[in-house]
């Protein structure tokens, strides 16, 4: 992963240079003019500034330059000067003040990929419609429900279709575009009375057959997720195949993951990668962009450890093919995992908490 630093205290470049974690490559600004023109700047996922002096006009002009990319801002000054800094929002938003002893932690925060937790935020995208969200969405919002044992919203917003009720045999109670239509009526109690639940413990929202975004506006949006996001500790958007625009990047800004659905063809590969890049320019914690290859064939060129030498992208894991799980999606017998649905999950769990044994709340339900 790409980082690039700039300080005028030559005595602090050594310590930055050993803070780097391994898997980052760091670039020095020796010059802060032009880089907007540079492609290295633009494809740093990170900007480290040293700040041995006050005020530094070169240092507010990178930071507002490579806003809303994260900053990271390490204060040398004997009175702390930049922590009482006034910047833009923008640049607030995305900007991390450490001591140099503690720059190693916070790169690592930045770039590494996490686990899922009892109150992830989790988005599922592709920009083509290579992995089935759907599928992805229940297993992981199944296991998500077990771990926690509490209610899981599972955001279905999927295009061209929104399957995930119809894959559970179950016919959709709300769609996301009437509830910003009702965000007037809107409370908790109004919400619990929907029976918006699946399977248990699942709970599903899913998009209109015919979308119509221009009549969401950003009140409408802030109000809604508010109390979705108030109301549950976890959330699982499917939004595979949804074109990039300001509905999508609003929904990713609420998100602390991001997994990118990709199979092994190179077109599908440069597509991620794309996608990838405009989260990057989004602001979105480069950690949380985690490619998963699905489908995933060791018989199939590139390899696994092919594509992670050569994207730019964290790759999370892989899931086999699904087509065996067809039989089970017709009868409606996803949930409880069985059969091929259940080596499908485990494919998911690992993924999920980012280990290949089994958690241990698998053996106490005999999985």
């Amino acid at each position: 992963m790409q980082l690039m630093a700039y300080t005028a205290d030559h005595h602090a470049k050594l310590a930055v240079t050993e803070a780097i974690p391994d898997g980052c490559t760091l670039s020095w600004i020796d010059d802060p003019e032009h880089l907007n023109s540079s492609q290295s700047w633009r494809q740093t996922r990170i900007l480290i500034l040293v700040a041995a002096d006050w005020p530094m006009p070169e240092i507010d002009s990178l930071m507002d330059s490579f806003a809303p990319r994260h900053v990271i801002l390490v204060d040398l000054t004997p009175e702390a000067h930049w922590h009482g800094i006034q910047q833009s929002q923008t640049v607030r938003q995305h900007l991390h003040w450490c001591e140099l002893e503690g720059l190693t932690a916070q790169i690592n925060h930045l770039t590494q990929m996490q686990s899922l937790d009892a109150t992830s935020r989790l988005a599922l995208l592709s920009s083509r419609n290579d992995c089935d969200g759907a599928l992805l969405s229940i297993a992981t919002a199944w296991h998500l429900q077990h771990k926690h044992q509490q209610d899981v919203l599972l955001l279905d917003l999927g295009r061209p279709f929104s399957d995930v009720c119809e894959y559970l045999g179950a016919s959709p109670r709300l769609d996301f575009m009437a509830l910003l239509e009702k965000k007037d009526f809107l409370s908790p109690d109004w919400l619990d009375a929907q029976e918006l639940a699946m399977a248990p413990g699942i709970h599903v929202i899913g998009m209109p057959e015919s979308d119509n975004y221009g009549a969401v506006t950003m009140e409408a949006l802030i109000e809604v997720m508010d109390l979705l996001e108030a109301r549950y500790g976890n959330i699982v958007m499917n939004l595979t195949g949804m074109p990039p625009s300001p509905l999508l990047f609003f929904l990713l800004n609420r998100c602390g993951q991001h997994w990118l659905l990709s199979d092994q063809k190179n077109v599908s590969l440069k597509s991620s990668c794309e996608l990838a890049e405009s989260l990057y320019q989004q602001g979105v914690r480069p950690g949380s962009v985690n490619l998963v290859l699905a489908p995933y064939s060791a018989e199939v060129l590139p390899s696994r450890e092919v594509i992670e030498k050569q994207l730019p992208i964290l790759v999370r894991g892989e899931l086999p093919y699904s087509f065996p799980i067809i039989t089970d999606i017709n009868a409606s017998a996803l949930l409880p995992p069985s059969g091929e649905f259940k080596l499908f999950t485990k494919a998911v769990d690992k993924l999920m908490w980012l280990s290949s044994e089994r958690s241990r709340w698998h053996f106490s339900l005999g999985w």
